[in-house]
C-alpha cells in the first residue's frame, strides 16, 4: 500500500466509510482525481487533491511579477494546491440555496473531501439520452446562472479554521490565459511568433479588455458546462443544477460563464437556442442585452476559447492525455465564430496572419458530392423507371436520406452527379425546399464512374474539402457520424478520410473488408482472407490531388491508391449500425431494422 493510499484509508476510517466499495471515476483536466464510495444504501464521492502536486496559488498581495515568478497558477489565479478554495466556496454556494455538494468530511492538509454524491445524470449524459430536453435543461442552467450573478458574496470566504481571498480575474490572469494560444496552440504548427508580432497581439488585447468594464462583476464559477452540471429535478428552482468543479471561481465579467456554458468544448448547443437563452440570461440576471453586452460576450468568448486550444494542445503534448486533440475542432470553430465579431476585426487579422491554421486545419465542411449517376443494375426491377438513388426506403428516396444527413451536419451546397433517369431526379432534387444549395454535374451522354464523376464535377464544387457520398449508404448513429468526421479532418495530413464500418455491425455488405486501420488513423487495404472494416460509402477529401486526372471512366480507387501510398489515407470508425442498401433484399431488411 502506498503512502497516499495509507492516508485515504485512515481518512475513510475516520469517517465511518472504511468498509465502502470505491469505485473510479473519469478524471478531468486538473491533478484531482474521484472516486464514487458505496456503503449500503448511501454514497458519496471522494476528492484526492494532494498537495504539492502543482505550483502555488497566488498568496495574498502579490505583485504580477511576483505572480509570474511562482508560475501559472498564482499568474492565472487558479487555486492551485488548496483545497479550502472548494470548501469555502461550496459553502457559500450552498448558503444561498444552490446545489453544490455538502462536504460529509474533510483533512484539507492532506487534501481529501467525502462529498455529498449529487448522482449519475450529468448534463452530458441526460442529453446523449434524451436530446430533446436540451432546451429544457439549458433554461434551467441559465436561471441558476443568473441567480449566481445576483447574489452577493463576500471576497474573503470561510472553511473552518481556514479563509479563502476570491480575487478578481482581473487583466493579468486574462492575458496570462490567452497567451496558451501562442504558447502551445501556435507551437504545435511549428509557427515562431516573432517580437513584433508578440507586441501586436498583446496592444490588440489591452484595447479589448476595456469592455468588460461596462457591467458588475459576479462570481464565475469558470467552468460552467454539460460536463460539471447535474440535472436533479426532485429538487426546486435553482436547486435543480448540481454544481462542481468550481474551486477556481473568482470575480468576472457576467459573460464569462454564460461562454462557458453555450459554448462548451465538449459538447453542441444547438445554435437556435443561443440567442434566446442569451436574452433569457440577460431578462433575469438584470442586464441589458445590448452591444455593450454583445462586445463583451464575444472578448470573452475569444478570451475563453483561445486559453482552450492551447490548454488542450498542452494536455495532449506535456500531459499525456492525446485524446482532448479529439476536442479541438469544436472550440476552434467556437473561437472562429467569436472572431467574427466586429469589435474582433483586429484579433481576427492577426489571427488569419500568424496563425492561418487556425481557420484551415479545423473547417467546417460546407459542400458536398453525391454519387447518384450510377445505372442500379443490382436493384432491378426497382430501378426499370428510375434511378438507384430515387429508390425509396421508408417512404423516402435513397438520395434524399442522404442530403438530410448533409444538411443537418451544416453542408450548405451539394453536388449531384446524373445519368439514368436524370430528369426524374433532377425533378425530385428541384422539390426539395431544405435550403440545401444542390447543383448537378451532367453526365447523361457518358458515365464517369466514381473517380471520372468527382474530376468532371471540379468546377462546381470550388477548392475546399468536401464530402464524396454514395447514396446507398443509410446508417444508424450513437454518435453524429459526419461530425465525427470533421472533427478527425486535418488537411495538414490528409488527401482522404473515410468513414469505416466494423464489418460486424453491417447489413447488405457480403465482402471480406476492405481496409485495416493503423493506431495513428492511417488505413491499408485488405492483404489476407479479411479485413476488419469496410468503406461505408461516405469520405472527407482534399480537391488537389483530384486535378492530376482526367475526365474518363475509371473508379475512386484509384486516387486512394495515390493517398495510401503517400500515407494520406486516413479513416475513422463510424459509432453506429451501417447498412449498404444494394439490392432489394437488403432495401426490404434496411427497411425493416429501421422499423425497429
Amino acid at each position: 500500500m502506498s503512502d497516499r493510499e495509507a492516508q485515504i484509508s485512515s481518512f475513510l476510517k475516520a469517517a465511518g466509510w472504511d468498509e465502502a466499495d470505491r469505485h473510479k471515476l473519469p478524471g478531468d483536466a486538473s491533478t484531482r482525481r474521484y472516486e464514487k464510495l458505496i456503503l449500503g444504501s448511501k454514497k458519496a464521492v471522494l476528492m484526492d487533491a494532494p498537495k504539492g502536486v502543482e505550483t502555488p496559488s497566488e498568496p495574498e498581495g502579490a505583485s504580477p511579477e511576483m505572480r509570474v515568478k511562482l508560475g501559472y497558477n498564482a499568474l492565472a489565479r487558479l487555486a492551485g494546491p488548496n483545497p479550502e478554495a472548494f470548501a469555502a466556496i461550496a459553502k457559500e454556494l450552498k448558503m444561498r440555496g444552490f446545489s453544490a455538494p455538502a462536504i460529509m468530511a474533510q483533512d484539507q492538509e492532506l487534501g481529501l473531501m467525502l462529498l455529498e454524491d449529487l448522482g449519475a445524470d450529468l448534463y452530458a449524459r441526460v442529453l446523449q439520452v434524451e436530446p430533446a430536453k436540451e432546451a429544457e435543461l439549458y433554461k434551467a442552467a441559465i436561471d441558476t446562472l443568473a441567480a449566481i450573478y445576483r447574489s452577493s458574496f463576500p471576497t474573503i470566504m470561510h472553511s473552518g479554521s481556514k479563509d479563502w481571498w476570491v480575487r478578481d480575474y482581473d487583466r493579468h490572469a486574462l492575458q496570462a490565459e490567452a497567451d496558451l494560444f501562442l504558447d502551445w496552440f501556435g507551437a504545435d504548427f511549428d509557427r515562431k511568433i516573432s517580437e513584433k508580432a508578440k507586441v501586436k497581439w498583446y496592444a490588440i488585447w489591452d484595447a479589448l479588455w476595456p469592455l468588460l468594464d461596462k457591467h458588475p462583476k459576479g462570481l464565475a464559477l469558470r467552468d460552467f458546462h454539460a460536463e460539471n452540471l447535474f440535472w436533479i429535478p426532485k429538487r426546486q428552482s435553482v436547486g435543480r443544477v448540481g454544481l462542481i468543479d468550481f474551486q477556481d471561481g473568482l470575480f468576472a465579467h457576467p459573460a464569462y460563464d454564460l461562454v462557458s456554458l453555450l459554448e462548451d468544448a465538449r459538447r453542441d448547443v444547438a445554435l437556435e437556442l443561443h440567442g434566446p437563452l442569451i436574452q433569457r440570461f440577460c431578462d433575469k440576471a438584470g442586464l441589458k442585452n445590448d452591444e455593450d453586452f454583445k462586445s463583451a460576450y464575444a472578448v470573452m468568448g475569444a478570451q475563453r476559447n483561445a486559453k482552450i486550444l492551447g490548454i488542450f494542445v498542452r494536455l495532449a503534448k506535456r500531459d499525456g492525455k492525446p485524446h482532448y486533440r479529439e476536442l479541438i475542432p469544436r472550440v476552434a470553430q467556437h473561437f472562429i465564430r467569436d472572431l467574427s465579431h466586429p469589435v474582433l476585426s483586429d484579433l481576427k487579422q492577426w489571427v488569419e496572419t500568424h496563425l492561418p491554421e487556425t481557420f484551415t486545419r479545423y473547417p467546417q465542411i460546407k459542400t458536398a458530392m453525391v454519387m447518384a449517376a450510377g445505372h442500379g443494375t443490382r436493384m432491378r426491377p426497382l430501378t426499370d423507371d428510375r434511378s438507384k438513388a430515387m429508390v425509396e426506403v421508408n417512404g423516402q428516396p435513397l438520395i434524399g436520406h442522404m442530403l438530410d444527413r448533409l444538411g443537418a451536419a451544416g453542408v450548405e451546397k451539394a453536388v449531384v452527379n446524373v445519368h439514368a433517369h436524370a430528369d426524374h431526379l433532377e425533378n425530385y432534387l428541384k422539390a426539395r425546399n431544405d435550403g440545401l444549395e444542390i447543383s448537378i454535374s451532367d453526365e447523361r451522354n457518358a458515365l464517369l464512374e466514381t473517380g471520372g464523376g468527382l474530376v468532371k464535377a471540379l468546377p462546381l464544387l470550388g477548392n475546399d474539402p468536401v464530402f464524396i457520398c454514395n447514396i446507398d449508404a443509410v446508417w444508424q448513429e450513437n454518435t453524429p457520424v459526419l461530425q465525427t468526421m470533421m472533427q478527425h479532418w486535418d488537411p495538414a495530413r490528409m488527401d482522404d478520410l473515410l468513414l469505416l464500418a466494423p464489418i460486424h455491425q453491417t447489413l447488405g455488405y457480403h465482402g471480406k473488408g476492405d481496409f485495416t486501420l493503423g493506431e495513428d488513423g492511417r488505413i491499408t487495404r485488405r492483404t489476407g482472407d479479411s479485413a476488419p472494416y469496410v468503406y461505408a460509402g461516405v469520405q472527407i477529401a482534399r480537391l488537389e490531388p483530384a486535378r492530376a486526372f482526367k475526365i474518363e471512366p475509371f473508379s475512386r480507387n484509384k486516387m486512394w491508391d495515390v493517398s495510401l501510398e503517400k500515407g494520406r489515407a486516413f479513416g475513422v470508425v463510424m459509432d453506429g449500425f451501417w447498412m449498404h442498401v444494394g439490392d432489394p433484399k437488403a432495401r426490404e431488411e434496411t427497411e425493416a431494422r429501421l422499423n425497429e
